[in-house]
C-alpha cells in the first residue's frame, strides 16, 4: 500500500550494525539516519520523516476510491454498478412492512376502536331493528344502507389522513440516508395498515346487519360487506391524497370536511335531481358507488305492496308487487353492480398511486 516502505530495501537498503539492538544506520529517500535501539526505533524513525508523511498523502488523494460492483451481469456480459441501497427492495418491503403493523395496531386496533365499533353497530341494530322486506319499510332499509357506507368512508378517510404528515420528516432522513425505497415504504404502509383498518367495519357489519334484519341470506351478507370493506379502501385512498399533497394540517382538515360533505350530498340520498351543469360531479363520490352497489345487493327480489302508500306510484293495491327492475327504477339506481365495483377499486387505486406521486415528487425544501 505504501511503495516507500515497500521498497525501501532493494531502493535503499538499510545497514543494521548491531542486531541486538543498540545500533542501526538506514537510508530512506536520500536521508541517512543512524539510530540507537534497532529495528524497532528504525521504524518510527522512518515514519516520523516528512518524505513519508508527504508521500502517503500524496497517495491517499490521488488515489480513488473503489467502485462496489454487483455480481450480476448485463446482457453484453458487462458488470453493473451495484444500487445506492444496501438491502433488496423485498428486503426492505418486509422490514417496513413489520415496523407499520406494529405502528398501526396500536394507533388503530385498540380498545377504545372496538368499543365504538360496537357501540355504534348496537345502536344502529336497534335502530333499524328487524327491518321487514315491504313497502313500508324500503326508506328505512335505505336509510341504513346510506348511513352504513358514510359513516366507514368519513372514518377512514380522516384516519388515513394522519398517516403520513407525523412521518414526513422521518421519510426525508431516511431516504436521504438511502434507507430504502420510497415505493417499499409507501406499499408497506398502506397494506399493513389495510388488514386493521378492515377489521372495525367487519365487526360493525357483523353485528348491526343481523340485528337489523336486511336479509336472512349469507350470501347477501357477504356482498354488502365487501362493497363495505371496498367503500372503506376508497375513503382510505382520499384520505392518504390529502395528506401527503398538503403539509398544513388545518389546511388538509378542511379539504378533507369540503371534499367528504360534498361528494357525501351527491351520493343519491339527500339530492336525487342534481342540476345538469354539476351532475357530472357524482361520478366522484365513492358514496354513489357503495351506495348504489349495496342496493344492487340488498333489493334482490320483487317487493310485496303493503298499502302503507311509500311506492303507491308502483302499487296498484295492497296484493300487489313491485318489479325488482321498477324498484330499482323508483330508487334511482343506475348503471350496473359490476360498473360500481369497478369504481370503488379505481377510487381505490387511483388516489393511492397519486398520493405516491405526491411524495415521491415533494421539492427539496419541502421535505
Amino acid at each position: 500500500a505504501y511503495p516507500l516502505l515497500a521498497n525501501s530495501d532493494e531502493e535503499n537498503p538499510s545497514k543494521v550494525a548491531d542486531t541486538t539492538g543498540k545500533s542501526a544506520t538506514t537510508s530512506l529517500g536520500g536521508m541517512t539516519t543512524t539510530m540507537i535501539g534497532g529495528a524497532r526505533d528504525t521504524l518510527i524513525a522512518a515514519w516520523d520523516g516528512e518524505s513519508i508523511a508527504k508521500e502517503i498523502d500524496t497517495h491517499f488523494i490521488n488515489t480513488p476510491a473503489p467502485k462496489r460492483e454487483s455480481i450480476s451481469s448485463n446482457a453484453d456480459n458487462t458488470t453493473t454498478t451495484e444500487s445506492k441501497y444496501g438491502t433488496s427492495w423485498s428486503t426492505q418491503y418486509r422490514v417496513l412492512t413489520h415496523r407499520a403493523m406494529k405502528n398501526s395496531r396500536t394507533a388503530i386496533f385498540t380498545p377504545l376502536n372496538l368499543i365504538k365499533s360496537t357501540a355504534i353497530a348496537v345502536v344502529a341494530g336497534l335502530l333499524w331493528f328487524q327491518l321487514e322486506y315491504t313497502e313500508r319499510d324500503i326508506h328505512d332499509r335505505t336509510s341504513y344502507i346510506f348511513f352504513t357506507m358514510t359513516y366507514w368512508v368519513f372514518d377512514s378517510m380522516f384516519g388515513a389522513l394522519m398517516a403520513f404528515p407525523p412521518e414526513k420528516q422521518i421519510i426525508a432522513k431516511e431516504r436521504a440516508s438511502s434507507s430504502y425505497h420510497l415505493s417499499a415504504y409507501f406499499l408497506a404502509k398502506t397494506t399493513s395498515e389495510a388488514p386493521t383498518r378492515l377489521t372495525l367495519p367487519l365487526l360493525y357489519m357483523t353485528i348491526s346487519y343481523w340485528m337489523a334484519g336486511i336479509a336472512n341470506d349469507f350470501g347477501i351478507f357477504v356482498a354488502s360487506t365487501l362493497i363495505s370493506l371496498l367503500s372503506v379502501l376508497a375513503g382510505e385512498s382520499l384520505g392518504l391524497l390529502i395528506g401527503a399533497s398538503i403539509d398544513r394540517m388545518d389546511r388538509a382538515l378542511t379539504i378533507a370536511t369540503v371534499l367528504t360533505l360534498s361528494t357525501m350530498l351527491m351520493g343519491g340520498f339527500y339530492v336525487e335531481n342534481i342540476p345538469s351543469f354539476i351532475s357530472w360531479a357524482k361520478y366522484l363520490s365513492p358514496f354513489k358507488y357503495s351506495f348504489d352497489a349495496s342496493r344492487f345487493v340488498i333489493f334482490d327480489r320483487d317487493m310485496p305492496c303493503d298499502g302503507s302508500g311509500q311506492l303507491q306510484d308502483l302499487c296498484a293495491s295492497a296484493t300487489d308487487t313491485v318489479k325488482r327492475d321498477d324498484l330499482l327504477d323508483f330508487l334511482g339506481v343506475e348503471q350496473s353492480l359490476g360498473f360500481h365495483i369497478g369504481m370503488l377499486i379505481v377510487l381505490g387505486v387511483v388516489p393511492r398511486y397519486l398520493a405516491y406521486l405526491a411524495l415521491k415528487y415533494r421539492k427539496a425544501g419541502e421535505r
